[in-house]
């Protein structure tokens, strides 16, 4: 490890070394789940489009994202 770190120092403005060291290195398994958790948000997203397009006009209110995961407000 210490090898290829001293490695990464001494060629660190190579272009190719430098982009390597950029890029956030993840575990596969995580990687996967982040990509499965998108893919979820993106088809919540569409249904609840689809949902508000094919209903009556004001029937299906907005709530934006950010609303959606706040529980409860502090008084």
């Amino acid at each position: 490890m210490n090898y290829n770190q001293k490695l990464k120092e001494k060629f660190q403005f190579h272009p190719q070394i430098r982009r390597i060291a950029q890029h956030r290195h993840l575990p596969k398994s995580i990687y996967c789940q982040i990509k499965e958790q998108r893919i979820m948000r993106e088809a919540r997203r569409r249904k609840e489009l689809n949902r508000r397009k094919h209903s009556k006009p004001g029937s299906v209110p907005f709530v934006p994202e950010r609303k959606k995961h706040i529980v409860a407000v502090v008084k």
